[in-house]
């Protein structure tokens, strides 16, 4: 759960630029391909499918885009990109995405059908969302930032906001979706949202930047809504690491009161349940928040992880994945907010042959009602990849609900 993602400008597109662009300038030497499937690459589930960007790297690289069945296991190429997949979404039968095409340096949406027989290009622009009334994507002018909506059916888009190169997207939270939008002269941090038959957004709450360092590119990083109130977070990603550090912050339902809960977090991303809300201390403290929702209080516990052991708070459990070094991966699951209660050691154990000159790690996501466990193979010892090191390999493992490993995929 440590953060990586580095955003600049926009929290969705200059992610992927740096990310992607970096070590293919490094890799593009070499004449060997090599297929992985990223931790951070666009990834979604749907009635029993996963759906998931490979990159093949090489001389000439690609971006294809899969579906697995995860009943059968079957893996079907829904289509190939030279360009980066940045975002994808399903609507009836559809998947939606966004290629970054670096020779034109723009962004073009396109849709594929479930099926692989129907490929259409919808626009220029990077989309954001959907409804069921449309697709909603913006458009990078010189300095400015337009958002759009059209239907699905049609050619005519409706503006709805123009803003400076810091506006971007947040979620689409129960339908609702919103944005931010940072203003250096006044040093104003607003928070927009947009309901489905809106045409403008509409502000629902400002914050001024004092810190200098967070005004440097202040984004909201993630919003919740629980038990009628409103959750969101804003900060910015700092030090040669790009580490987050944010404040949380409790928007009250019906009379909008303000309240810290946080005045530093290190996640971007908030974890919660339905009755509290959980986040870390520094990255070396292994202390651990819980925040109850109803009753205001905030309780806290510590779990270090040792080595490359992962922690994951999904919900209601908590699941730590780690690498013995040998020839097994097991993940362990506990209550979330608690000091290991009703702990199951080896909740999942599979089989995974680890040399000794490389570095292996894992961790647990949640796609639908699958859980995911992705095991990386790093080379720290290749020096032209510096202090980053080169992945070798990634592979993701697809497990029920009951800790039972269905399939898996590269």
């Amino acid at each position: 759960m440590n953060t990586i993602a580095k955003r600049i400008l926009s929290l969705i597109l200059a992610f992927f630029i740096i990310i992607f662009l970096l070590p293919q300038n490094v890799l593009i030497t070499s004449a060997a391909t090599n297929a992985i499937v990223y931790e951070y690459s666009p990834m979604l589930e749907d009635r029993g499918n996963i759906y998931y960007i490979q990159r093949v790297e090489g001389d000439e690289y690609s971006y294809d885009i899969y579906r697995l069945e995860v009943a059968t296991g079957k893996k079907t190429r829904l289509l190939s990109s030279k360009n980066d997949i940045l975002r994808m979404m399903l609507h009836n039968d559809t998947l939606y995405y966004t290629s970054y095409e670096g020779e034109k340096d723009v962004y073009q949406t396109y849709s594929v059908s479930t099926d692989a027989k129907k490929k259409n290009t919808i626009c220029n622009g990077c989309f954001l969302s959907l409804d069921d009334s449309g697709i909603y994507y913006t458009v990078m002018e010189g300095e400015k930032i337009k958002l759009y909506k059209r239907g699905y059916d049609s050619k005519k888009a409706t503006l709805i906001y123009t803003g400076n190169i810091t506006f971007s997207f947040v979620k689409n939270l129960n339908n609702t979706l919103y944005f931010t939008q940072f203003k250096e002269a006044s040093s104003k941090l607003t928070l927009y949202t947009l309901k489905p038959k809106q045409t403008k957004l509409a502000v629902l709450t400002t914050d001024k930047i004092m810190d200098e360092s967070v005004r440097m590119s202040p984004v909201v990083s993630d919003i919740a809504e629980i038990n009628g109130d409103i959750y969101y977070q804003y900060g910015a990603f700092e030090g040669s690491g790009s580490y987050w550090y944010g404040t949380l912050i409790k928007l009250a339902s019906g009379t909008n009161k303000k309240s810290v809960i946080a005045e530093q977090s290190y996640e971007e991303q908030i974890y919660h349940n339905g009755s509290s809300i959980f986040y870390n201390g520094s990255d070396s403290s292994g202390k651990h928040y819980q925040y109850n929702t109803k009753t205001g209080k905030t309780s806290s516990y510590t779990y270090k992880t040792t080595g490359t052991e992962s922690f994951n708070i999904l919900g209601d459990k908590t699941y730590c994945a780690k690498a013995d070094g040998k020839e097994l991966i097991t993940v362990s699951r506990f209550t979330s907010g608690t000091n290991k209660s009703n702990l199951v050691k080896e909740f999942i154990k599979f089989s995974y042959k680890q040399k000794n000159n490389l570095e292996y790690s894992a961790s647990v996501k949640k796609y639908g009602d699958y859980l995911l466990i992705p095991v990386t193979c790093m080379d720290y010892s290749d020096a032209s990849y510096g202090w980053r090191g080169r992945c070798v390999s990634i592979t993701w493992c697809v497990a029920d609900s009951n800790g039972k490993i269905l399939t898996q995929f590269q």
